[in-house]
């Protein structure tokens, strides 16, 4: 009797743990809130830059990119979201330090001051961006499909953007 019980125990233990990856596919950690005021700080901070002429708007996406970076650090599971948006970040920072117009001001946008480029620089400048922004939405869908269906409002976002340039 007492063999019959330990087997018994050994079967409901085994069956826990053969139910374990469905647990380990879940979105624990996710949450459609956190996505969404993602979202909602980048596409606050794109609708600001389109207020501002294109030379000045590389820099606007550049800020845009770092409050959305603070946002989403927030939260460790979107991790590799952070990550593809702040490369974005680095090299627009980058583009915009080596080719800053002197001869114009800076502007006050969402609470930043930004920086314009040089007119002979903005074609490098939108390539530039179509191709980090592309390279940002893959990472972003290129995950789990947990991460999928949470990052994709935010690579859709991303690829939203680039209308700004066109």
């Amino acid at each position: 009797m007492r063999v019959v019980k330990v087997l018994q125990a050994a079967v409901f233990a085994l069956a826990g743990i053969v139910a374990q990856p469905a647990v380990a596919e879940s979105d624990i950690g996710f949450s459609d809130q956190q996505t969404m005021r993602t979202v909602d700080v980048f596409d606050f901070g794109v609708n600001e830059c389109a207020k501002v002429d294109l030379v000045y708007r590389i820099d606007c996406l550049r800020q845009t990119y770092s409050q959305t970076v603070r946002v989403i650090s927030k939260a460790s599971v979107y991790w590799e979201a952070e990550v593809a948006l702040t490369r974005v970040n680095r090299g627009l920072y980058s583009f915009v330090r080596a080719n800053t117009d002197s001869d114009r001001g800076r502007e006050r946008v969402n609470g930043g001051r930004i920086k314009a480029v040089t007119e002979a620089s903005l074609p490098q400048a939108i390539q530039l961006y179509m191709a980090a922004a592309d390279r940002a939405a893959e990472v972003m869908r290129g995950g789990s499909k947990v991460e999928a269906d949470y990052f994709g409002p935010i690579a859709d976002a991303v690829e939203a953007s680039k209308s700004l340039l066109q």
